[in-house]
């Protein structure tokens, strides 16, 4: 959580964004990536970072499990693009504002908040 906190303090106004690798529900590596559209309002992972990150945990014998991203300006929650564009149907998906630290599972295009944990990621899956 703190790797994830001190991205969006290094990248605001900018939204950051990154991957979190590991197995089941337990978080075991967060990859803060580049937003390669350096935009304050919507983010894309650099795809050769998205590649790496992807390498690096298979690598560990882990899979990649989620991805997060800011919003500077809030809200605390997944908007209706972030859900539109949530391509992974069994991912975790985290929202970092200045103040809060939300993960949010998509259930049939609606996200479903769910409880984070020091070193991992509690839900159930669909």
């Amino acid at each position: 959580m703190a790797a994830i906190r001190s991205h969006f303090r290094e990248t605001v106004p900018d939204e950051c964004c990154g991957l979190l690798a590991g197995l089941g529900n337990l978080v075991r590596f967060v990859y803060p990536l580049t937003n390669s559209q350096a935009s304050p309002s919507a983010f894309t992972i650099a795809a050769d970072e998205h590649f790496g990150a992807w390498r690096h945990a298979e690598a560990h014998g882990w899979e990649l499990i989620g991805a997060f991203h800011s919003h500077p300006q809030g809200p605390e929650h997944l908007s209706t693009t972030d859900i539109a564009l949530a391509g992974e149907p069994d991912w975790f998906y985290l929202v970092v504002t200045s103040q809060t630290l939300r993960a949010y599972q998509i259930v049939g295009r609606r996200a479903i908040e769910v409880a984070i944990h020091e070193l991992s990621v509690r839900g159930v899956r669909p």
